[in-house]
């Protein structure tokens, strides 16, 4: 599993959140798992479905991606708690 995401895919979007949707989702795309069957790879549905992102074709479980900018000093305290 590749923890770094490619933020280059983003370049040509001006708002933060859809930096953040594109290249969330893309990282997804290419580096999660079905967490039901297990299967290695998940698929897209399109864009703007109203209630998922990915789905497994194998056993059909959906996957919605939430994404949110943490509070700095909040994501700060939790890590060092965490440690």
């Amino acid at each position: 599993m590749n923890l770094l995401m490619d933020t280059e895919i983003a370049e040509n979007y001006r708002s933060n959140s859809q930096k953040i949707r594109v290249i969330t989702e893309n990282w997804v795309l290419h580096n999660s798992y079905c967490l039901n069957c297990g299967n290695d790879y998940l698929s897209e549905f399109e864009n703007n479905r109203p209630v998922a992102d990915f789905y497994c074709q194998t056993c059909r479980e959906e996957f919605e991606l939430k994404s949110k900018k943490p509070n700095f000093l909040t994501s700060l305290m939790m890590e060092l708690t965490i440690q």
